[in-house]
């Protein structure tokens, strides 16, 4: 089964939740443990309306938040009743663990054990006590269980609603104030899911450190801090003195110049303000807290000694500390004016910029950014390109403006080391999502990434564009147009970015993360989260790590065998034969194999590797078998029983005697293919027979990737 389903989603994640629960219900009775479908709905509920999203990634922290904050918050039943949630909980997770659906990038099975351990008994009972913790909907429902009424009892809830409307119902007023003003602002509800992010390969850690120990910003930002010593006096404006400016240039090589000469004549600098370069570290240092004005004197801040020391560190916090830094950037907006539009959504921009470059295949076409970065301003500022109010002159100088602006901010993050700009033509990618005329560019989505549709991946910073700007990006972007200016984030920059998004709670995959994860979580994860691309480097990688491709392919193979859910184990097949050099003459020689075979049958047919027509007749009864087995677990009984509705029940009858006695390797699926299609479909009757039989082709049910 898949553990990560984007919101929009619901049906397919509501399949997997009812998988899921079926199938580690059982488990828990084999190994005589207790657990409460409710519980386990809760949990994956908990997850899966995240920031991430993934259903198998737990650590302490969330371990903490699910039953202290989370339970209290929504599950209406006493501490004593909920007494034994936290057990429920460890039975779930272990059984994620026991499938190989855990993430293994969350916290050590143990170590998650050692936190319910310590949060059951007492700390859990208070939690689950304490009222402050409710919320609105659950703190009347305990009220009203309290008071004796059954809160699935609707004709006594509405007269308890009627009791509690009159102030008829006895409640502390102050903790109900406490918890409506706690959900007005928000607190505690599910945080906005993030877009998933393709997978980035960076160098090692240590060689990251030796390019920020050679970085430009980190000589600049020790320098100045060298330099400021004790303490340095400010005139009485609290500006650098011009004879300290003079010398700051010099030692920090910011490319200002002091009384510059233009046509000839010489223009007197008459503050250190008019050094923009120079200004821009200062405020760059000050930001990070290395250094600060005591006084009118600026000095070093103790502190900051172990960030000067760590290039890596100093050079991740300065570069994630930019979008704080519009005042020496871009001008601020003077009203009526479009000059530093930018300046105002700076805070947000900047991430949301970077955020769009990152992991892209192929540098980003500035011209791209520029129309979403203006979008943004447009919202801002309640503009519309077809307002009246404004002409049209009047915006295009506008949105040259922000786009002057948004060039400026990345040359200052190019001479940073935090991107790399160049002049070439622009990757197809960039166009393929603006041929349409609904509003719709390809920016504004958050869908599973396609891994073969890196276009998908494209994020806004605002919404879709207007048909101008599309029509703009059509003529700027197209193949006879010229070269064009284009950004990428450095290495530096890519490892600062993904910092500050894992802070964030996001899931960042990095290429070579899973080296040391076994076979089955390795193939788990790069079926769902990896482009093919991404997916032959992690395995290769691997591989190199775990005795070559000979030893390591079988280990790979072996785990796929020993999947428990055949939807899981056709996705991470694909994933492995898309990584060979040969993916035909892996498929070929799976073809036989008594576990694999009849997923390995569906891909080469589908490949069109093989004719559906030349597979033996065994073949195709466990192609057929296997496709009803992946469409239980993905999209439930349901969907498997109405695509037998109109057929008769003797053709029902032969059917399922082929596919229960037709020896597929997956003895639960086809339990579960009895009990929960089978049986149900011969109780309801005969039906209208309908002669003709399910095709012996073999359909597609390719996992998504």
């Amino acid at each position: 089964m898949r553990t990560h389903f984007e919101p929009e989603q619901s049906n397919e994640f509501e399949a997997a939740k009812e998988l899921f629960i079926r199938r580690c219900s059982v488990w828990a009775g084999e190994q005589q443990l207790t657990v409460d479908p409710f519980i386990l709905d809760a949990a994956l509920d908990f997850r899966h309306y995240s920031v991430d999203g993934r259903l198998g990634f737990w650590t302490v922290d969330l371990v903490r938040a699910f039953l202290l904050d989370w339970i209290p918050r929504q599950v209406s039943v006493s501490a004593d009743d909920a007494a034994d949630i936290p057990d429920m909980l460890l039975t779930m997770l272990r059984y994620l663990h026991h499938t190989a659906l855990d993430d293994p990038t969350g916290d050590a099975l143990p170590d998650i054990e050692t936190a319910i351990a310590a949060t059951a008994g007492d700390t859990f009972r208070q939690a689950m006590s304490d009222e402050r913790n409710f919320g609105i909907a659950k703190f009347w429902a305990m009220r009203a269980i309290t008071s004796g009424i059954d809160p699935t009892d609707e004709v006594a809830m509405r007269r308890f609603a009627d009791s509690a409307r009159a102030g008829r119902v006895e409640h502390d007023d102050a903790i109900l104030n406490d918890i409506v003003t706690r959900h007005l602002r928000g607190d505690g509800g599910p945080p906005a899911r993030a877009c998933s992010q393709l997978p980035v390969s960076l160098p090692p850690e240590h060689e990251l450190a030796a390019m920020a120990e050679d970085n430009r910003l980190v000589r600049q930002l020790r320098a100045l801090t060298d330099w400021v010593g004790a303490g340095r006096a400010l005139t009485a404006t609290g500006q650098l003195k011009l004879v300290d400016a003079r010398e700051l240039i010099e030692l920090l090589g910011t490319g200002d110049t002091v009384d510059p000469v233009v046509g000839g004549r010489v223009w007197r600098t008459k503050s250190s303000t008019e050094l923009a370069g120079l200004i821009l570290v200062v405020e760059w240092a000050k930001k990070l807290r290395l250094i600060r004005v005591v006084k009118n004197r600026l000095v070093r801040v103790a502190k900051s000694q172990p960030l000067l020391r760590a290039s890596l560190a100093l050079w991740t916090a300065a570069f994630n500390t930019f979008n704080e830094l519009a005042d020496a950037v871009v001008q601020p907006r003077v009203y009526g004016h479009a000059p530093g539009m930018l300046h105002d959504v700076f805070d947000e921009a900047v991430p949301d910029v970077l955020n769009t470059i990152y992991g892209m295949p192929a540098p980003v076409p500035v011209k791209r950014l520029a129309e979403s970065v203006w979008l943004s301003c447009q919202a801002a500022f309640g503009l519309d390109d077809e307002d009246e109010d404004e002409d049209e002159s009047q915006q295009s100088i506008w949105r040259q403006t922000v786009e002057a602006d948004l060039r400026r901010m990345l040359r200052i993050l190019a001479e940073a080391g935090g991107v790399e700009q160049a002049i070439g033509p622009a990757d197809p990618m960039f166009l393929e999502d603006l041929s349409g005329s609904d509003g719709s560019d390809g920016l504004d989505g958050c869908d599973d990434l396609d891994a073969n549709d890196f276009a998908a991946s494209l994020q806004s910073i605002s919404t879709g564009l207007p048909p101008d700007a599309r029509e703009r990006l059509r003529a700027a972007l197209a193949p006879d147009a010229g070269p064009v200016e284009t950004v990428a984030l450095s290495h530096l920059g890519t490892h600062a970015v993904r910092v500050r998004l894992l802070a964030e709670g996001r899931y960042m995959p990095l290429v070579g993360e899973l080296t040391d994860t076994d076979p089955a979580r390795l193939l788990g994860m790069i079926a769902q989260h990896y482009t093919p691309e991404t997916g032959r480097e992690e395995i290769l990688r691997w591989l190199a790590a775990h005795g070559g491709e000979e030893a390591g392919l079988d280990s790979l193979l072996d785990a796929v065998r020993s999947c428990s859910f055949r939807h899981r184990a056709a996705a991470m097949l694909d994933a492995l034969c898309t990584a060979q050099p040969d993916r035909t003459a892996l498929l070929q020689r799976l073809r036989s194999d008594a576990a694999l075979g009849s997923i390995a049958v569906q891909f080469l047919v589908e490949d069109e590797e093989l004719d559906p027509d030349s597979l033996t007749e065994r073949e195709s009864l466990l192609a057929v078998t296997e496709q009803l087995i992946q469409l239980l677990e993905i999209a439930g009984p349901d969907a498997v029983r109405e695509s037998f509705a109109q057929a008769s029940s003797s053709d029902m009858r032969d059917l399922f005697g082929a596919l229960l006695g037709s020896g597929h390797p997956d003895a639960t699926g086809l339990d579960e293919l009895r009990r929960l299609v089978v049986e149900p479909l011969q109780h309801r009757g005969n039906r209208r027979p309908a002669r003709k039989r399910p095709s012996r082709s073999v359909r597609s049910v390719r996992p998504k990737r």
